[in-house]
């Protein structure tokens, strides 16, 4: 008995050390492709936006040809301009934002060094551990004055550049998408089944995301804050960023609110109204018309926003979902995988 024992733990041991192999393999690539990613984020960033965009803009160039029966050129011209005429717009718009921020900033100087200072007596009054130096009115009239304005700008001013120049290689990664496309024709199930998927997802997550803005921006006009536009479009950028963006999206306001109203009716209104909205559209009305189109468990999504911002930044975060659902959807197709697929979907395999 105990040699048929050793003779059948000797047969095991091949079939152990492979599967030890594959696991480092696995996790060597996975901390490659990482590396990888990350330092190529310059140029993979706009392509993967890009790819996105198009796979949403897809079907409405399909649509458009087929409603107004138009050559396939025309279509891609005036499918394309609903893209890039946006994309030029946003641009313009945070150029604009940036310089009204400016602007507040310099007229609000007075109120948020009054602001800091009480919060200074309150931790002073509970006895919280935090220096008090910092809230000295001589030092915050240092930290908050025209220079360290100067300094925003600045810092504003770069990112400005990085995104105007995202933007053109977003616009020149679509222009040779879009010419490609007369040419070619998609016939693999798999990339149809991720290009159906990732266009609506993307489609009805645009419409929501415009429509939250809307209702957030009058309630922003109704009430009278500053920037209550560039608000407004702050919450429709935010909103692609899952769970997170919409919490921003509300709070972002709040300081300027009490700068302006202080703890008062109108702040209030600033702090439920949006949060509603953003309840009632994000949390109930948009899942219904996704149903299980993505199939992501929410710790799926949390976990890929965490790992793609920490690869890509900000961009990584617009990002996480629709490269996470597309990896499964891939993981899904492949017999080996399919377990990674059934865990990202939130089901246990048994």
């Amino acid at each position: 008995m105990s040699e048929k024992k050793n003779v059948i733990e000797q047969k095991n041991i091949p079939e152990v050390y492979r599967r030890i192999n594959t696991i480092c393999l696995i996790v060597l690539a996975s901390v490659s492709l990482t590396i990888a990613l990350s330092y190529t984020k310059t140029i993979l960033i706009p392509l993967v936006i890009s790819i996105f965009i198009f796979t949403m803009i897809t079907p409405i160039i399909r649509y458009i040809r087929v409603k107004f029966k138009l050559p396939k050129w025309l279509a891609l011209l005036l499918g394309g301009s609903l893209v890039i005429i946006p994309l030029i717009f946003i641009s313009i718009f945070v150029v604009q934002s940036i310089s009204n921020f400016l602007k507040v900033f310099s007229s609000y100087q007075q109120n948020i060094t009054g602001f800091l200072t009480q919060m200074g007596d309150f931790f002073a009054r509970h006895k919280i551990p935090i220096s008090q130096d910092f809230f000295e009115v001589e030092t915050l009239s240092n930290i908050i004055s025209v220079d360290y304005g100067a300094t925003l700008f600045k810092s504003f001013s770069g990112m400005t550049l990085k995104l105007v120049s995202g933007t053109m290689l977003v616009i020149l990664f679509l222009f040779f998408l879009f010419i490609g496309s007369t040419s070619t024709k998609i016939t693999h199930p798999l990339i149809k089944e991720i290009q159906n998927k990732i266009s609506a997802y993307l489609f009805i997550h645009v419409i929501m995301s415009v429509i939250t803005g809307i209702c957030v921006g009058i309630v922003y006009y109704s009430v009278g804050i500053k920037l209550a536009f560039t608000f407004a479009i702050l919450t429709i950028i935010l909103n692609f960023i899952p769970n997170i963006g919409s919490v921003i999206s509300v709070l972002l306001p709040l300081p300027l609110a009490y700068m302006q109203y202080g703890f008062g009716a109108k702040f209030l209104i600033l702090l439920i109204i949006p949060s509603a909205v953003q309840i009632i559209i994000g949390s109930m009305i948009e899942p219904k018309l996704l149903g299980n189109g993505m199939d992501l468990h929410p710790v799926t999504i949390i976990c890929s926003l965490v790992f793609w911002t920490l690869v890509w930044g900000v961009p990584g975060a617009f990002l996480a979902v629709p490269i996470t659902a597309a990896l499964r959807i891939i993981l899904s197709k492949i017999e080996p995988t399919k377990v990674f697929a059934e865990v990202m979907s939130g089901r246990l395999p048994r």
